[in-house]
């Protein structure tokens, strides 16, 4: 479903508790003044989760607004491990409403469900089967050939666990280890806003016989143009309010589409069932009847590379040093025709295990 979300409402749409509210003037400018109210210790001691508020005022005008950010499911469950539901709507708005006036500030649940969304964090926990470990699939995944605007980064956990970090400035696409993260402190974690009771998760499920490997898949989609461009492309209006974007169907598409198109379908071949060179090289030749030998052992050459350790962007790196983009722009557009060749192949379970998830897109509970 979704996770973290910014809600952006005029401030004349609420109103204040003198006696409660307490915002800070964080940065002034000539033409802007940025006003912050974040949760309390007393409201962190009383063991729920609060939003964060952040006031914008232009100079010389009476028109504000205030944006809310706030990770959904920690509203209901104290953490982001358990997913919702669509029916957890009211819920959500109920809980948000009782924090808000905690904080000071009034407002009704009909502008709260309506509210312009700024930006948005889909995502989707996944539970590995069959011995598979987050760290086996991570490393799997780093091979992948991204496009050149996104950034690649790697960055490794405590207790071996991994994560992949590929980001825009509009948009991020994180995949990790979620029970690994739990265990983390807020410097080196993902999630950089955790609950007292999110981390005491950490513990409880590693006293299990057999740890869970869970891996999360997060679409970030930080900016509203980005976010308005996504879902206009999957077939939804642009500009859509909390209420709209609170559906289970419209998370599937999105995660979905940034697995398919940005790891799986551009890179099946690396994740094809592991066969020895030769049949890979008769796959070749089986699978396209016109393949001349030197193009099947060129493509063969290819795929070897891919799949080693670094995969792709290491090759990139390499090849990068030697030639302009548009060489390895038809490089890859040589890998890409390999995969599909070579993906004549049953896919190792793994990948498979993700489709399967993320078709039942059934919501994760403890």
């Amino acid at each position: 479903m979704i996770d973290t979300v910014c809600l952006l409402i005029p401030k004349e749409k609420m109103s204040f508790l003198a006696e409660v509210s307490s915002w800070e003037l964080y940065s002034k400018t000539d033409q802007y003044a940025k006003f912050v109210r974040n949760p309390s210790k007393a409201e962190k001691e009383t063991g729920k989760y609060f939003p964060r508020l952040t006031g914008y005022k232009r100079q010389f005008s009476i028109e504000a607004n205030v944006r809310m950010e706030f990770s959904v499911p920690k509203l209901l469950y104290l953490n982001n491990l358990e997913e919702l539901e669509e029916k957890d709507f009211p819920k959500v708005i109920e809980a948000l409403q009782d924090r808000l006036k905690t904080m000071g500030v009034l407002i009704t649940k009909s502008i709260l469900e309506n509210a312009p969304i700024s930006a948005v964090h889909f995502s989707k926990n996944i539970l590995l089967q069959d011995g598979y470990t987050v760290t086996h699939l991570i490393s799997e995944m780093n091979k992948v050939n991204l496009r050149k605007s996104f950034d690649f980064a790697k960055t490794r956990f405590m207790n071996d666990g991994q994560s992949l970090y590929a980001h825009t400035t509009s948009h991020q696409l994180v995949i990790y280890d979620k029970v690994a993260d739990l265990g983390k402190d807020k410097k080196r974690a993902i999630d950089k806003d955790q609950t007292l009771y999110q981390r005491s998760l950490f513990s409880e499920l590693n006293k299990e016989a057999e740890p869970k490997e869970i891996i999360r898949f997060e679409i970030r989609l930080s900016q509203k143009q980005k976010l308005n461009k996504v879902i206009e492309d999957l077939g939804y209006e642009k500009n859509p309010t909390f209420r709209q974007v609170f559906r289970n169907e419209i998370s599937k598409k999105v995660v979905n589409d940034y697995w398919k198109k940005l790891i799986k379908e551009r890179n099946l071949g690396l994740f094809s069932i592991a066969v020895s060179i030769k049949d890979i090289l008769r796959t070749l030749f089986l699978a396209d009847k016109k393949l001349k030998p030197k193009q099947a052992i060129y493509l063969l050459g290819l795929f070897m590379l891919a799949k080693d350790e670094n995969g792709m962007r290491q090759l990139r790196t390499i090849v990068s040093k030697r030639s302009h983009d548009r060489t390895w722009y038809r490089i890859a557009k040589d890998m890409q025709q390999a995969s599909e060749l070579i993906t004549k192949n049953k896919l190792r379970d793994w990948v498979t295990q993700i489709d399967k998830a993320l078709e039942d897109y059934k919501a994760y509970k403890l």
